[in-house]
Formats: C-alpha cells, sequence, structure tokens
C-alpha cells in the first residue's frame, strides 16, 4: 500500500506498509515517542529490539488481517499505525488500534491520514469493529478518534501507572457498517 496526503502544512505524507527494512529505525521511533510524552503505555527502557521488531513486521505482512503503516516525510517514519483482528472466530471481526505521532509533527493532520487509512483498508477486508484504549487525558488522540466517529464504550480505573499517578483509560471504538 502507498498513500500520499498534503498536510497542513502543504508538505506531502507518505504512507506505506512497513518493511523488514524499517525494522531499526521503527525502534528508533518507538524510543523517541516513549520518551516525548506519557500518553505512550510503553516505557522507553520497554522498546522491543531490531529482531523482535523485524519478526512483529513479517507478522504483519503475512497476515492478511494485520496493518502496520508507517507516515514518511524527509525520508523519515515520523508516525506508525498497527491494527491487528483477534484470533477467536466470535470476535474476528474486529480488532486492536494503535497509532502514534513523532511530537514535532502534531497538529499537521497526520494522525487523520493515517486514520483515513486505516479505515478503508478495513472497509474492504471487511471488519466491524476498530477499537483502542487512550488515556483520559490524551485530549489530541481522544478528539481524533471522536473525528472519525469513535464513541467512548468505557472506562479502565488506574489502568496506567505513570512515576507520580495512576490514570484511566477510556475504552473507544468504532463500528465500520
Amino acid at each position: 500500500m502507498i498513500r500520499y496526503y498534503r498536510l497542513k502544512n502543504g508538505r506531502v505524507l507518505l504512507i506505506r506498509d512497513a518493511k523488514v527494512s524499517d525494522a531499526s529505525e521503527i525502534v528508533g521511533y518507538m524510543r523517541r515517542v516513549t520518551i516525548e510524552t506519557h500518553y505512550m503505555v510503553t516505557k522507553p527502557e520497554e522498546v522491543l529490539d531490531v529482531p523482535m521488531e523485524r519478526s512483529i513486521i513479517r507478522s504483519h505482512l503475512s497476515n492478511p488481517r494485520k496493518l502496520m503503516i508507517v507516515g514518511v516525510l524527509d525520508d523519515r517514519i515520523v508516525s506508525l499505525l498497527s491494527f491487528s483482528t483477534f484470533k477467536r472466530k466470535r470476535v474476528s471481526h474486529s480488532g486492536e488500534l494503535s497509532l502514534s505521532v513523532l511530537k514535532d509533527y502534531w497538529g499537521l493532520g497526520i494522525g487523520s491520514a493515517m486514520m483515513e487509512t486505516l479505515i478503508e483498508w478495513a472497509r474492504k477486508k471487511g471488519i466491524v469493529r476498530i477499537q483502542l484504549e487512550v488515556l483520559e487525558d490524551n485530549e489530541r488522540a481522544i478528539n481524533l478518534y471522536k473525528k472519525f466517529g469513535f464513541i467512548v464504550e468505557g472506562r479502565k480505573r488506574k489502568a496506567v501507572r505513570l512515576e507520580e499517578c495512576f490514570k484511566d483509560t477510556l475504552i473507544m471504538a468504532l463500528i465500520l457498517e
């Protein structure tokens, strides 16, 4: 998959499938994005190593019901989205989304471009439900998801432990019918 989106600043974002050769850059990207904000559940020291990342990319590439895409500007990964459907037959119509954007690129429309790409792909695959969890104070992400029709279905109390406190997460979902 290859798509191009014109961003709010006029630049063009390339969205494409992650490749095994991206593994090292993705690991560096994940280390940076986990340092930049507390909204990520993963801590920097918990980021996977390159061989494990290669394995995850291969898994997504070999499964038609998984998606891993990167947003690229200036030959650099600035966004990552992964989606996996659930394995059990009774819930295989749905899956879980994870999306991140480097902080320097917030507010340009990259999250929206990544979401549009996922939703179009999911519709073609016959996926009915996309769900996610988001920290309760991540207003930027919550607003993005609501813009695409996600609704809050529930709350997990004290689901994430930050250094100084606990945070709730919101369970959000989009039904594609």
